[in-house]
């Protein structure tokens, strides 16, 4: 997941990753869905994952520089020796958090209304064929699950 997040978000760009997820939510819209807002916040959130994986990296060789041990002892110990890291890793998510809808508010954005598009999204061949795969692997997955439920422990 991890992994998939960084690919995507290195390779696409806010934009395409906020008009694709509301294109694929449109039809949530005849309920009163915001579909608009939900995109925006998962592809923040999606951005946000390569941003926070290096602020743990840098904040844990911080922490290592310091003399700081997280991995001996056991699992009560290295969960305790974490406290350090998450900290500071939770006060610059907040930080970014606040930064971010700063800048959106004084930049005037209020969702989607009156929003234009210079691109039109459309469906291609092989946009179906990404999600057929991806259907028929979900399925495997959940089928595998139910066949073999002692070999995934």
């Amino acid at each position: 997941l991890i992994l998939f997040s960084s690919v995507l978000t290195f390779t696409t760009s806010p934009t395409q990753l906020t008009d694709a997820m509301e294109r694929i939510m449109k039809p949530l819209q005849v309920l009163h869905v915001k579909v608009h807002e939900i995109a925006m916040m998962m592809t923040i959130a999606l951005r946000f994952v390569p941003t926070l994986l290096e602020e743990t990296d840098r904040i844990m060789s911080a922490q290592k520089a310091r003399g700081a041990d997280m991995e001996s002892g056991g699992l009560r110990q290295r969960v305790k020796s974490l406290i350090p890291v998450l900290i500071p890793l939770f006060v610059s998510s907040f930080r970014r958090a606040y930064d971010l809808a700063m800048a959106m508010e004084c930049r005037c954005y209020h969702g989607g209304e009156g929003r234009t598009r210079m691109k039109q999204l459309h469906m291609t061949g092989l946009d179906a064929a990404a999600v057929a795969v991806a259907a028929v692997f979900c399925a495997g997955v959940v089928l595998c699950a139910a066949l073999f439920p002692a070999s995934l422990h």
